[in-house]
C-alpha cells in the first residue's frame, strides 16, 4: 500500500509543476507511426528475453516448449504490475516454472539469474555510456554513478572467483539447498555456449529497448537541440534507476528519473514526462500483444496448473 502511495505522490508532484498547455500541444503531435515502430522494437526485446529464459529453462527441463516458457516469462511482466514490484514477477515466474517441472531451487535460481542478466546488460551499456556524459552530468553525480557501477561489477567478479576457489566449500556443503544452488551456478557458468548465447540475447534485448525509446524521442515535437549520442548514453542509466523495485510497475520512479535525467541533456519537463509515459504504455501493451496468440491457442487453466508434483 505504501508503494502505491509513493508512486501516486511522485506523479502528483510532477503534474503540479508542468505546463499543461505545452503538454497538450505535444500530445497532439505524437507520431502514431513512430509509436508503432517503438512497439515493434519492444516486441523484439520480449522475443529475445523469451529466448534467454527458454535457454535457461532447458538446462533444468529439456522438455519444456518455447511456447510454455514464453508464456511464463510474459506472466512475469504482468505480475510486476499487479504485485507492485519486480519481486512479484520473480515470484510468479518461479511458481509457474515449478508447476512446469522445475524444482523449487531450480526455479528460484533460474529466475534470479534471468533477472541478473538484464541488470548486467544495462550495467554494460551504462559503463560505455558514462564516458560520453562527463560534460553533461555533475561531477559528483558522475563519480557516484561510476563508482556504483564499478562496485557492482567488482562484487560479481569477486563472488565468482571466491566460489571457484572453494574457499567456502565447507560452509556450502553443510546445507543441501546451498550446495544445490552452487551446483546450478557452476553448471551454468561453466556452460560457455549457454552463457555466450544468453549474454548476446541480453544485450540485443536491451538494445531493442534503447532503440524503442529513441524512436519515441524522434516523435516528440519540441524545439530541443539534443545530441543523439548523449541521449543514447543516458538511457541505460535511467533504465537502471527505473528498475528499482519501489514503485507501481515503474510508474512514478520512471517519470521522476526521466524528468531529472533528461533535463540534463536539454529536455523540458513536459517532453521528458511525455516520453516516459509513452515508454510505460508500449512496455505494457507489448507483452499483451506477444502473449495473446498463446492465450488464444492454449488451455489457460492447464498452463497455470502445470504439474501437480512440486519437487524441492
Amino acid at each position: 500500500m505504501l508503494k502505491y502511495v509513493v508512486s501516486i505522490f511522485i506523479l502528483i508532484i510532477i503534474l503540479l509543476q508542468m505546463d499543461f498547455v505545452v503538454l497538450q500541444k505535444q500530445l497532439q503531435s505524437i507520431d502514431s507511426w513512430g509509436f508503432g515502430l517503438a512497439l515493434l522494437a519492444i516486441l523484439c526485446q520480449i522475443f529475445f528475453l523469451n529466448m534467454r529464459w527458454h535457454s535457461f529453462l532447458l538446462i533444468s527441463n529439456n522438455k519444456i516448449s518455447f511456447k510454455t516458457s514464453s508464456f511464463i516469462n510474459i506472466a512475469g511482466y504482468f505480475a510486476n504490475v499487479l504485485f507492485i514490484t519486480s519481486v512479484g514477477g520473480i515470484i510468479a515466474k518461479s511458481s509457474l516454472a515449478v508447476r512446469h517441472g522445475l524444482s523449487i531451487t531450480q526455479a528460484i535460481f533460474t529466475t534470479l539469474l534471468d533477472r541478473f542478466m538484464t541488470l548486467a546488460a544495462l550495467i554494460v551499456f551504462s559503463v560505455f555510456g558514462l564516458q560520453f556524459l562527463g560534460h553533461v552530468l555533475d561531477q559528483k553525480l558522475l563519480s557516484i554513478l561510476s563508482l556504483t557501477t564499478l562496485g557492482v561489477v567488482a562484487v560479481v567478479i569477486s563472488s565468482l572467483l571466491v566460489l571457484r576457489s572453494g574457499m567456502f566449500k565447507g560452509f556450502i556443503l553443510s546445507s543441501q539447498k546451498r550446495s544445490r544452488f552452487i551446483v546450478l551456478l557452476r553448471m551454468h557458468m561453466e556452460n560457455y555456449p549457454l552463457m555466450f548465447k544468453t549474454v548476446c540475447y541480453s544485450l540485443i534485448a536491451q538494445g531493442c529497448f534503447i532503440l524503442s525509446v529513441y524512436i519515441l524521442f524522434l516523435g516528440i515535437d519540441a524545439d530541443m537541440h539534443i545530441k543523439t549520442l548523449e541521449f543514447l548514453a543516458l538511457l541505460p542509466v535511467l533504465a537502471l534507476i527505473s528498475a528499482l523495485p519501489i514503485s507501481f510497475g515503474g510508474w512514478g520512479v520512471r517519470e521522476g528519473a526521466f524528468i531529472y535525467g533528461l533535463s540534463l541533456v536539454g529536455f523540458s519537463m513536459e517532453s521528458a514526462f511525455l516520453l516516459s509515459v509513452q515508454v510505460g504504455v508500449v512496455t505494457l501493451i507489448a507483452p499483451f500483444l506477444f502473449g495473446l496468440p498463446y492465450l488464444l491457442q492454449s488451455d489457460f487453466k492447464a498452463f497455470l496448473l502445470g504439474n501437480d508434483k512440486i519437487p524441492v
